[in-house]
């Protein structure tokens, strides 16, 4: 299976990303907004990654669908200000980062990075910086290691930009972290084997919240299976509604949430659903099943450790279910106009 071995093999991934990227020169050139943008999973991966950034620099970044940015510029580009487009794609084909890229080029006050597993392509050619993980080619059409690396890689520049050693000398840390995490494997199946649980939910808040919504893609990708995300306190006001003794809420905890997160579990559970939790949790906290992973680094610098977690529980549900991760119904690995 190209889809589990391309899970497992993250760590290694991992390391051969910091290094690349950490040796990698910077450029940094007075920025009014950083603009992260993708499609589909590239998408989720912007919104975290914008989240971050912003975080960590202290500058301005937000996230957009490619497409806003030759559909709908003016709701996106400010005139007279200088921008970053940061572009994210795993071929470094797809369609609307190409159009976006062709749209806005000539625009003086815009520069642009194309951040891709494939150096060789298009939109590296008309990107004015590129960071180009050639090291990670996924045979399979879901994208689940081309994820965690480009949101790390992401992570790494953005430590770089902002010339913080701290989160430099934590995000050293994450592969053997993520080592670790695949470690744990046999504590989604039992959860994905479970066909009494019909109904699936993801939530994550700040930079947590692409996370959340990259699962659910995961695992509507690979199973099919009905499954919505939200930000975490979000789902208390309307969407709470569907919870049943069929639903189950995973919750991607943080410490800095860590009390409020204690409350929601409670409401969650009080109208029947399951909540797994996965993330640090202070002593005490409750829920019907908890996933520990490190708190040795801080919040904004975990997030690949939860990725092979929830990649797993998609891949272990489709497999349940009797389908072919490999082969997603109604999807290719790459998205053409």
């Amino acid at each position: 299976m190209h889809t589990y071995n391309e899970i497992i093999n993250q760590a290694d991934q991992l390391q051969k990303t910091f290094n690349l990227v950490g040796k990698m020169g910077i450029e940094t050139n007075e920025v009014d907004q950083m603009i992260f943008t993708g499609c589909g999973t590239s998408f989720y991966l912007a919104v975290s990654a914008s989240k971050y950034y912003q975080s960590v620099t202290g500058n301005f970044a937000t996230a957009v669908p490619a497409s806003e940015l030759f559909l709908h510029t003016s709701t996106v580009i400010v005139p007279g200000k200088k921008h970053v487009v940061v572009c994210i794609s795993r071929s470094g084909t797809t369609s609307e980062i190409i159009f976006a890229l062709e749209h806005l080029k000539g625009n003086d006050n815009i520069r642009t990075l194309a951040v891709t597993c494939n150096g060789d392509t298009p939109m590296a050619e008309k990107a004015d910086q590129v960071i180009a993980l050639d090291h990670i080619s996924e045979k399979s059409v879901v994208m689940t290691q081309s994820f965690t690396n480009m949101l790390f890689a992401l992570q790494v520049y953005a430590a770089k930009v902002a010339g913080s050693q701290k989160d430099l000398e934590e995000l050293k840390q994450v592969p053997e972290y993520v080592q670790t995490a695949l470690t744990a494997e046999e504590q989604t199946k039992a959860l994905a084997d479970d066909l009494t649980k019909k109904r699936f939910i993801f939530l994550g808040s700040g930079s947590y919240n692409g996370l959340a919504k990259e699962a659910t893609l995961k695992l509507k990708e690979m199973t099919q299976t009905e499954c919505e995300s939200y930000s975490s306190l979000e789902f208390r006001h309307g969407p709470i509604s569907i919870v049943d003794d069929s639903t189950v809420v995973i919750l991607l905890a943080q410490n800095e949430t860590a009390s409020y997160d204690q409350y929601l579990v409670k409401d969650i559970q009080r109208l029947g659903g399951h909540v797994l939790i996965i993330g640090p949790v202070v002593r005490g906290f409750e829920a019907d099943e908890i996933i520990r992973l490190t708190d040795g680094i801080s919040d904004r610098n975990r997030h690949a450790v939860y990725m092979p977690t929830l990649q797993l529980l998609a891949y272990q549900r489709a497999i349940r279910l009797g389908y072919d991760p490999d082969r997603p119904r109604n999807l290719t690995q790459v998205v053409k106009l």
